[in-house]
């Protein structure tokens, strides 16, 4: 919740982590880190270099440059969803941002999964991998 608002404020955390983030991964464009992210993940050679991947801040700092930001970022409960798939050359990243009252149950989220990948046109949704059970 602290991330969440030091990122709303743009405060020294944010602007620290921000250029930690950039220097890291020589991305100044969040949706690219977020995708150098999600490489370094797939790509880690143990389970711990993983997890020393900040996905959770990475994703943060994207979702930050949304549109819906500045109307969400206040919700009670704000849902931060992020699909993301490999595809040639990177990856596609979906980001959603949901305010509700209570957080979502996690066993909502195949469901708002498979949701998505029924709106998405036939050529992205058919590169979209298949929900897990």
């Amino acid at each position: 919740m602290i991330l969440l608002q030091d990122a709303d404020e743009r405060n020294a955390t944010f602007r620290a982590t921000d250029a930690q983030l950039t220097g890291l991964t020589k991305q100044p464009d969040p949706k690219r880190r977020l995708e150098f992210g999600f490489w370094a993940m797939d790509n880690a050679p143990s389970p711990d270099l993983k997890d020393r991947v900040p996905l959770e801040v990475m994703i943060v700092h994207y979702v930050r440059t949304l549109p819906a930001w500045p109307i969400l970022g206040h919700s009670p409960a704000l849902n931060i969803i992020t699909l993301d798939w490999p595809v040639e050359g990177g990856y596609e990243i979906r980001a959603f941002l949901i305010g509700t009252s209570t957080p979502m149950p996690p066993d909502q989220l195949q469901f708002f999964y498979e949701q998505q990948k029924e709106r998405m046109n036939p050529e992205i949704s058919s590169k979209m991998p298949d929900a897990r059970p």
